[in-house]
C-alpha cells in the first residue's frame, strides 16, 4: 500500500512546511494565468493542507494514490464541500474535468520514467477544460545533491528522528527512509518505508508537454519556500 508508513509521520514531518505561502504562490499564478473558471483539482493532494487553504477561493477536488493520506485529508476536509478521489496521476478520471490542476511538493519527480510523465500529460490534457491550466512543480539534480551531502539526509526532532539514506540506480533516485516516532506512552516506534524519485530534464518536459498538445504558458524558479524548484504553467 502507497505511503502507509509515511501517511503517519506525513504532518508531522511537514510542520515547518509555510503551507500559507505555497497557497499563496498558487494563487499568485492563477491569476497570472488569466483562466476563467474555479473548478480545482489538487493532483496529489496528500493529506489535504493545501486543499485546506484553496477551498474558500475555489470548487476544490483533491486526488491521491494513497488510501491512507486520503483517510487523513478526509477527517481536515469533513463537511467543507471538498471532493477527495482515490487515483494514480498517470491514468485517472474523477468523471468530472476541471479549470486548474496543480500538483505540489514536487510530487511529479515521483513519476519515475519518461512514458510515466507522458502518461501523466495525456490525462491532463484530457481532464482540463478548454483554456485550463496545470501548474506543478519539480526539483533538480542540484537539490538533491544538497539534500542529500554523503548520502544521508539527518533530522532529530523533539518527539521524531529521521534518517534518509540516498543512492541512485541508473536514472532513478532511491531512498531508505526510517522515522522513530515517540508515541503517547513515551517510546519510540520505527517505521520504514522506500521511495523512488526521477530528475526531469527542462527538455524532457518540454517535449512531453508539447507532444500531448499542451502550451507551455511559464517556466519559474522559486528558492524561498522549499528550496530551489521550478514552477511549470501550462494551458490546453
Amino acid at each position: 500500500m502507497y505511503y502507509k508508513n509515511f501517511s503517519k509521520v506525513y504532518d508531522k514531518f511537514m510542520q515547518h512546511c509555510d503551507y500559507d505561502q505555497w497557497a499563496n504562490l498558487i494563487k499568485d499564478k492563477i491569476k497570472e494565468s488569466g483562466v476563467e473558471g474555479k473548478k480545482l483539482l489538487d493532483l496529489g493532494c496528500g493529506t489535504g493542507e493545501t486543499l485546506l487553504r484553496l477551498k474558500d477561493d475555489f470548487d476544490c477536488s483533491g486526488l491521491d494514490l494513497s488510501a491512507d493520506m486520503l483517510t487523513i485529508a478526509n477527517k481536515k476536509l469533513k463537511n467543507k464541500n471538498v471532493k477527495l478521489f482515490l487515483g494514480d496521476m498517470r491514468e485517472f478520471s474523477t468523471g468530472e474535468t476541471y479549470d486548474i490542476i496543480v500538483s505540489l511538493f514536487d510530487t511529479v519527480n515521483h513519476l519515475t520514467s519518461l512514458e510515466d510523465l507522458d502518461d501523466l500529460m495525456n490525462s491532463i490534457y484530457s481532464n482540463l477544460n478548454p483554456g485550463g491550466i496545470y501548474i506543478f512543480d519539480v526539483i533538480n539534480r542540484e537539490f538533491m545533491d544538497k539534500m542529500f551531502p554523503g548520502g544521508v539526509y539527518y533530522d532529530d526532532r523533539k518527539d521524531m528522528t529521521i534518517i534518509w539514506e540516498h543512492f541512485r540506480d541508473e536514472d532513478l533516485d532511491i531512498v531508505e527512509a526510517v522515522y522513530f516516532v515517540k508515541n503517547r506512552a513515551g517510546h519510540y516506534e520505527k517505521l520504514k518505508e522506500l521511495y523512488e524519485k526521477r530528475i526531469f530534464e527542462e527538455f524532457e518536459i518540454r517535449k512531453i508537454i508539447e507532444k500531448n498538445n499542451l502550451n507551455l504558458l511559464s517556466i519559474g524558479k522559486n528558492d524561498r519556500i522549499a528550496g530551489e524548484r521550478f514552477f511549470y504553467m501550462v494551458k490546453k
